[in-house]
């Protein structure tokens, strides 16, 4: 492979990643109806399902969603870092074997420090955290 075709492929590349989303969009621009615009109901915040939202964007949310958007983010990327081990399991040997084992027991001692520790227990957790 020439360095024209690399080039080339690249530029097509990019040009569909720009390409398509200002597609989208400029059809979204086209086919929408416009009467939507003038409904002043329609055009108002939606925040799960309540007609009347009360406060702010700027109040403060409890610690407790946050610890567990933090253990979501730990777990999932304990997922992806699994993946690829999966795939190369067979072909990894004992010492692959081994450093997966490390990872999920380090993953383990995590969960179980959390568990102890009462984060996952929502009842318990403002008395502590907040």
């Amino acid at each position: 492979m020439d360095t024209f075709e690399i080039f080339f492929t690249i530029f097509i590349l990019v040009l569909l990643a720009v390409a398509v989303p200002f597609g989208m969009m400029f059809a979204n621009w086209v086919l929408s109806p416009q009467t939507q615009l003038k409904n002043a109901v329609k055009t108002d915040a939606y925040e799960c399902g309540l007609s009347n939202v009360i406060g702010n964007a700027s109040e403060r949310f409890p610690i407790k969603y946050y610890i567990v958007a933090m253990l979501f983010l730990v777990f999932d990327l304990e997922v992806a870092f699994l993946y690829p081990l999966a795939i190369e399991f067979m072909n990894g040997g004992w010492e692959l074997f081994a450093f997966l084992m490390v990872f999920l027991i380090v993953l383990e001692v995590g969960y179980l420090y959390i568990v102890r520790k009462g984060v996952l227990n929502w009842s318990k957790i403002s008395d502590r955290i907040e």
